[in-house]
């Protein structure tokens, strides 16, 4: 039996090697298409893919794309070459995932070729075409387009069947996400005094104010914690543009390119708290357990986390909700969340293979 993977950013391989090394496991033909969207970060993350797969790239992209022309010219680039080329996936089974540019090309790739368009991470309400773009659209207009639709969680298959879309919905007990955190060793620091922000949502680093709030909170814990601040390249573009970064590098704030994955988590479980607006990174840090302050005005995407994340705290870009997050954080903390039951890529091939 033959699989196929088409992804292209960072969250994309964290969240579908651990489906495709089940199906490199069961000694299917598994193959892996590379969009290349965040080369940097992805061409380092197939090394955690096990042996037996086969691998084509879709695009020349040799780094992260950070740039909106630079998005823009590769996403055209990409598009066209998946035109004009012939790609054996009639009748197959194959995996998107998430909500991306990259999605939308690998949707175009399959339907253009006659497969079978599996979505992976399905049903995240939309809160807004213009706050979550092009996300929103994108994560409606595939789940339309697919075949089969992966989701879990109550609020996604609600999502699902209000889109009234004609594929079939395949439940599973939790995010792949889980998989690869759970084979990530945590190891814990002495002394830690650090907090950690990442942000690289559209709806924030495209809107200064918020961008400026953010700074200025910041400034209030700069002295008394160790503030690092992982940047992803649009993110650390606007900050430049906005006359931030200085002011970053003058309260003495790290300011640090992305780390891999392991390393990440492990930053992440020994901070006094976190800042995010990431979707992957939210999910991580209620797996973690660690206090986080959510940057973002709602959850609407996220309700199934934000049921039982205690430790999940929204922003709602409120200076007495931030206020009240940086005195009272310690009462967030939780343990360590440790999944019972089958791991849930386990669940998406059982689940393939009763179709």
């Amino acid at each position: 039996m033959k699989i196929n993977f088409i992804i292209g950013t960072k969250a994309q391989f964290i969240k579908t090697i651990p489906v495709i090394n089940e199906a490199i496991n069961r000694n299917f033909d598994v193959w892996v298409y590379d969009l290349k969207q965040h080369y940097n970060q992805t061409s380092k993350l197939r090394s955690k893919i096990n042996k037996g797969y086969n691998l084509t790239e879709l695009s020349n992209n040799q780094k992260d794309l950070g740039t909106y022309i630079g998005l823009i010219i590769w996403f055209l680039q990409t598009l066209f070459k998946i035109l004009i080329t012939n790609n054996t996936l009639k009748s197959e089974y194959s995996f998107v995932h998430g909500d991306t540019l990259s999605t939308l090309l690998g949707a175009i790739m399959v339907k253009r070729n006659r497969g079978k368009l599996v979505l992976l991470e399905a049903g995240h309400a939309v809160p807004g075409v213009l706050k979550h773009f092009p996300e929103s659209i994108i994560r409606y207009f595939v789940a339309k387009l697919s075949d089969i639709v992966i989701a879990n969680g109550s609020s996604q298959l609600e999502q699902l069947n209000e889109w009234n879309i004609k594929g079939k919905i395949i439940e599973i007990s939790t995010n792949t996400l889980y998989d690869s955190f759970s084979k990530v060793s945590l190891k814990s620091k002495e002394d830690s005094n650090s907090v950690i922000v990442s942000i690289h949502r559209g709806e924030n680093i495209n809107n200064r104010r918020r961008m400026e709030m953010l700074v200025n909170s910041i400034s209030k814990i700069s002295k008394k914690y160790s503030v690092i601040w992982y940047l992803h390249i649009p993110t650390k573009n606007k900050l430049i543009s906005y006359g931030l970064y200085k002011k970053l590098e003058n309260l003495r704030v790290h300011l640090s390119d992305l780390i891999p994955y392991d390393e990440f988590i492990n930053e992440i479980y020994n901070s006094e708290f976190t800042i995010t607006d990431g979707g992957g990174v939210v999910e991580e840090c209620q797996m973690i357990g660690v206090p986080t302050l959510v940057w973002r005005g709602e959850h609407l995407d996220q309700n199934h986390l934000f049921e039982n994340g205690d430790n999940l705290y929204l922003c709602n870009y409120k200076d007495k909700d931030i206020n009240y997050f940086f005195s009272n954080y310690k009462e967030f903390k939780k343990d360590v969340e440790v999944k019972k039951g089958i791991s849930p890529s386990i669940e998406v091939i059982d689940k393939i293979l009763e179709l």
